[in-house]
């Protein structure tokens, strides 16, 4: 996704809050330092996953904290435990139960930190945990899926953030159930709250996925480079990649990577309008190119 004029304060935000946990006393520098680097890197044509790639690892060099999440991430993953039973009774109880974990593993990605347009502690799931599952799919492809699914044979299932993950395992069992084999992708190195495979320890996902695949590089999304190494192998092998978060779409919409069904929470208005989607949605979207 091409950037946005409306991503560069947001950007902003999100070094200011990362700031803030780690050492409020560098605010300034981390919020000069970011400043400074998008008057360079905000130009025509540039990717907002990249550019934000950038920034953070300027930043994180100057707090000097390779995973300055690390508490939050904790927290969100505890949350989405005790919500988990919830989630499974939601699906159990469905008609259509790959739609329904869909939904759930939709509803973690509201967890997002410092943007302004997520929630910005995990314990704002526990509190709108009911009114999400009532409000559902504001975009809802889940029949496309169904269908594509039926001849497949391999899923790429790109998780995003802690706290969501835990309600993931909703889908990748369902998925699992339909025969596929699952591939999960987390990240090699910590960056804001995304998935490592520190941060899966004790969730018993290895038990319900075929594989566990490290993305390599320090990267918001995926790093775009690693695409044309054994990682873009994978993906474009795969008769289906599942991709979590705006991050993940914010890089793979850029590539030829296809089919991808992204599942997020259009929690802003260059993603939703890049998407052709509403903002403030649950999504489920199949894109497939060429």
């Amino acid at each position: 996704m091409e950037m946005n004029p409306e991503c560069v304060p947001c950007l902003i935000r999100r070094v200011l809050f990362e700031t803030m946990e780690v050492d409020p006393s560098k605010a300034r520098e981390t919020v000069e330092a970011a400043t400074r680097m998008l008057a360079e890197l905000f130009v025509e044509g540039a990717c907002s996953a990249v550019v934000a790639t950038k920034v953070h690892r300027r930043v994180y060099d100057i707090l000097g904290d390779d995973d300055p999440y690390a508490e939050l991430k904790r927290k969100s993953n505890q949350i989405s435990l005790e919500l988990y039973p919830a989630a499974q009774e939601h699906v159990d109880s469905s008609d259509d139960r790959l739609r329904a974990a869909f939904l759930c593993a939709v509803m973690g990605n509201v967890l997002d930190f410092g943007i302004g347009s997520g929630f910005d502690h995990p314990s704002r799931l526990r509190e709108e945990f009911g009114n999400l599952l009532e409000e559902g799919l504001g975009h809802d492809d889940t029949g496309e899926i169904e269908e594509l699914l039926k001849g497949a044979e391999k899923v790429v299932y790109l998780v995003d953030n802690c706290g969501e993950v835990v309600l993931d395992r909703l889908a990748l069992r369902e998925l699992r159930s339909m025969g596929l084999r699952v591939t999960l992708v987390v990240k090699g190195r910590p960056i804001l709250t995304d998935v490592t495979m520190a941060d899966i320890e004790g969730l018993g996902i290895e038990d319900i996925v075929d594989d566990i695949v490290e993305a390599p590089g320090f990267a918001i999304g995926l790093d775009i480079d690693s695409l044309d190494g054994p990682l873009g192998d994978l993906l474009r092998g795969a008769d289906l990649v599942i991709a979590k978060g705006m991050a993940n779409y914010e890089l793979l919409s850029e590539t030829d990577i296809s089919p991808i069904a992204y599942l997020l929470r259009t929690k802003c208005g260059p993603v939703a309008d890049s998407m052709g989607l509403a903002k403030d949605i649950n999504v489920v979207q199949l894109v497939r190119k060429g």
